[in-house]
């Protein structure tokens, strides 16, 4: 186990080191920020201080590897950029030193502090939808195969699927919004119930395609779990139908669907971003899409760094779930 772990951090090590690395020098050639920041009408020597402050002006390497932390500080405006012998300081991501937002003025760690707990309920809200709706249905729909409940979950599934989030959360607006006024069109309230009540509807859409992945797989994991000799022992020997279900069936149609929570996690990512502008959700998401208008760098890179790092853990813990459901596998193999 303990091997397999390390082998794991060490992959998802290089994977965030490739995504970082690859998103870093695509904002690099994108655009000017200095002129996205201080708009076309900026006078020469404008854009020169301020390239100059940001460290814009160095080599994109050095700019590049001063990020991480690994070459002295670049950003003429940090604290950390000269030292008291007059040497350059480190001011990179080694030292847990994010930048300053380009936009925000202010520092990113406080920028992503503000924004981070509002995309984490959003995401916990819609795991949540995801997994009582799509395990529920999944269930119900393998235990009446072949029945029209079956065929009404399955086609559900397949529109669930189908429709991507920028159609069904315009639509979720103008029916629950705008035409039956259950909802807010959007924003975040001004208390925690009220957070919460914000959330349900975008929530709601951010979970609809994982729900219909979760009851399809389910569906058919169960499905063959039930044919399984043991299932069929258990109830030769008069157990009751829901106990042969829940004790034996379920457990073993679990393992493909702990997988997918794991994988399925840049998807819910890259659905936070579309459904928190839709619904004006004040979240990493919105946030994203509002640096990369500005070519924020800072934020940008910040937001794909916690991102690609959440996204590693989440496969991590699916891996050690599913090894904990299944005393048959032996990851340190």
């Amino acid at each position: 186990m303990i091997r397999f772990i390390v082998q794991r951090v060490l992959w998802g090590f290089l994977v965030v080191m490739s995504v970082v690395t690859l998103v870093f020098f695509l904002i690099f050639v994108a655009g000017d920020p200095a002129v996205t920041v201080l708009g076309t009408q900026a006078r020469a020597e404008q854009i020169a201080d301020f390239n100059a402050k940001k460290g814009l002006d160095r080599p994109v390497v050095e700019q590049f590897f001063s990020y991480l932390g690994v070459l002295p500080c670049v950003r003429k405006d940090s604290p950390k950029y000269e030292r008291e012998d007059g040497s350059r300081g480190f001011c990179g991501v080694l030292q847990g030193d994010l930048g300053e937002s380009y936009s925000h003025h202010e520092s990113v760690a406080r920028v992503i502090g503000h924004r981070l707990p509002r995309t984490l309920l959003l995401a916990s809200m819609a795991v949540l939808f995801e997994l009582v709706i799509g395990l529920t249905a999944g269930v119900i729909a393998a235990l009446r195969r072949n029945r029209w409940s079956d065929t009404l979950i399955m086609f559900a599934t397949f529109v669930g699927i189908s429709l991507p989030t920028y159609v069904t959360g315009p639509i979720a607006l103008l029916v629950f919004s705008f035409l039956l006024g259950w909802f807010p069109f959007g924003g975040y309230g001004i208390d925690p119930v009220d957070h919460i009540y914000h959330a349900l509807l975008p929530a709601f859409i951010l979970a609809i395609a994982g729900a219909a992945t979760y009851a399809r797989v389910m569906r058919g994991e169960l499905i063959e779990a039930l044919r399984h000799d043991h299932v069929r022992t258990a109830k030769a020997k008069g157990m009751r139908p829901s106990q042969v279900v829940i004790r034996h069936a379920i457990r073993n149609a679990l393992l493909p669907v702990v997988t997918l929570v794991g994988l399925s996690l840049p998807f819910l990512v890259g659905g936070a971003i579309i459904t928190e502008k839709i619904f004006a959700w004040p979240g990493l998401g919105l946030l994203t899409i509002e640096s990369i208008e500005s070519l924020d760098a800072p934020v940008i890179m910040a937001v794909v760094l916690m991102f690609g790092i959440a996204v590693q853990i989440g496969n991590l813990l699916a891996d050690i779930a599913v090894a904990a459901l299944d005393p048959r596998i032996r990851l340190n193999d």
